[in-house]
């Protein structure tokens, strides 16, 4: 079945969006109370993702961003990586990448990537390479070593971003796993995800 722009954003999905949000916010703030070394900011964004589509999680992580620059507006610019995190992880669940978990790492790899490329320049030209989150601290080591800063960037990013997607896609492998196949049937890509894995 074709689907269009409008189907992705049936009152399931609408319904989700919220949802998702509050996973996101509760993510970023359990992992600075426990003052862990990823973000857990993606989660939400990546399930409404892989069940809503590409459009819906576009819409799930512009939001969860807007929200988060309120309190501090460092998020605002970072609003781009969530949407394309969000479009990223929609197209990867359409190709079947959330079937499996080795899938699933594989897809969270392609994640980090996107999520390098998109965010690397924000931090250089907005914010001259200096964020005062944990990879600067890693951005200031590969400095002190040499590395230019446009290198110590992409590379401080790439280790604190491909932990953090990883985890995050896992976590939400088996969150939708665990779904009942009548809230699936419910959503565009959910419907999708339950044929890839046989559920129906």
């Amino acid at each position: 079945m074709k689907r269009s722009f409008k189907d992705d954003f049936n009152m399931m999905a609408m319904l989700l969006i919220p949802i998702a949000v509050a996973v996101n916010l509760v993510g970023f703030q359990l992992a600075n109370v426990l003052r862990l070394p990823i973000f857990l900011d993606t989660i939400g964004t990546i399930i409404v993702g892989v069940i809503a589509g590409p459009w819906v999680a576009l819409l799930t992580g512009l939001i969860t961003n807007l929200i988060n620059g309120i309190f501090n507006p460092v998020y605002f610019p970072y609003a781009l990586t969530s949407i394309a995190i969000g479009v990223g992880a929609g197209y990867l669940s359409k190709y079947g990448f959330f079937k499996s978990v080795p899938k699933t790492i594989i897809s969270g790899i392609i994640i980090t990537f996107i999520a390098v490329i998109v965010s690397a320049p924000i931090t250089v030209f907005v914010f001259g390479g200096v964020t005062g989150n944990t990879s600067s601290l890693i951005t200031a080591a590969f400095l002190a070593s040499g590395q230019e800063l446009w290198s110590a960037v992409f590379s401080s990013s790439f280790i604190t971003e491909v932990a953090d997607k990883v985890v995050s896609v896992l976590i939400v492998y088996f969150i939708v796993k665990a779904m009942s196949d009548r809230y699936l049937s419910k959503m565009n890509y959910g419907d999708l995800y339950m044929k890839r894995n046989n559920r129906k």
